[in-house]
């Protein structure tokens, strides 16, 4: 094929648009340290900063969801020291009421005291977290806990997640708390002893009670468990963020001794591309003339 000047010199214009391009996007990775200002400068480039972005904001859910729960395990935690301290009061007057030093006017007096723990354990059964109820289980919308006790959330929490496909239990519902673990029913049974002026029944509520009491101790440790856990995590997100934001950082920014390395090396080669147009110019022209 017959390459005509006409065509040569299109060519030629067509290099020096390329060199210029070239070298106005070497000129902006200069003053803005980034590699690509364009998704379209590096398509593969660009879809793993997109894909290191959406890592990273995945990585700040997480951290967020850890968060949520660690502040929900440490009200569980203030609830049940109080519930423990309830208990322990409850034992005191179980073994006092117990006694023959106690009578029905004594009894009646504490009975009335009982029903005031009793009232408070209900309380802290319907406390809330910001808007939702706390050990509603997973119904949160509402108060789980009738004035007399009556339980009407689920029997299991909810779940959040803290990593992909990681999910961990939040707090433990009401059924676990003050049901299942006996709280409610030995405060009742004390409260209904006293108020018989029943002394045999006032003493045979201290096993109950301790069985209670237990039950808070060991619900106390896995919330520990769960909090060392959270920590853990914590951890392990903080190092994975690191690596996501030294992957960003490699893909998006460029050194600047590098870009000012490839600026120098695109203006050698445009000023040599401008030198060889103009030869192969006059060189046609002195043939045309």
């Amino acid at each position: 094929m017959r390459v005509t000047n006409s065509l040569l010199q299109d060519r030629m214009l067509q290099n020096l648009q390329r060199q210029n391009s070239a070298l106005l996007r070497a000129t902006e990775q200069v003053s803005s340290g980034i590699r690509n200002s364009r998704l379209s400068d590096d398509p593969i480039g660009g879809a793993q900063i997109l894909q290191t972005d959406s890592a990273l904001r995945a990585v700040e859910q997480y951290r967020r969801s850890v968060t949520s729960v660690q502040s929900r395990l440490a009200a569980e935690e203030s609830t049940l020291d109080q519930l423990g301290d309830l208990l322990s009061r409850a034992k005191e007057l179980a073994t006092a009421q117990g006694g023959a030093n106690s009578n029905a006017l004594t009894r009646a007096a504490a009975g009335a005291e009982v029903q005031s723990l009793l009232d408070q354990a209900i309380s802290l059964g319907n406390l809330q977290f910001g808007n939702d109820f706390l050990y509603g289980g997973q119904a949160t919308g509402s108060a789980p806990f009738q004035p007399d006790g009556t339980y009407l959330g689920t029997a299991t929490g909810r779940q959040a997640e803290i990593g992909a496909g990681i999910l961990v239990d939040t707090v433990h519902s009401g059924q676990e708390i003050f049901v299942t673990s006996g709280v409610l029913s030995s405060l009742t049974a004390l409260r209904d002893a006293l108020q018989a002026n029943d002394p045999a029944g006032v003493l045979a509520s201290n096993g109950p009670l301790n069985s209670a009491f237990d039950a808070t101790q060991i619900t106390l440790t896995e919330i520990g468990a769960r909090t060392r856990n959270l920590e853990l995590t914590t951890g392990s997100l903080g190092a994975l963020e690191t690596s996501l934001i030294a992957k960003r950082t490699t893909l998006a920014e460029i050194p600047l001794d590098e870009a000012i390395l490839n600026l120098s090396a695109i203006q050698t080669a445009l000023q040599a591309a401008y030198q060889s147009t103009a030869t192969i110019l006059r060189t046609n022209l002195t043939e045309y003339l």
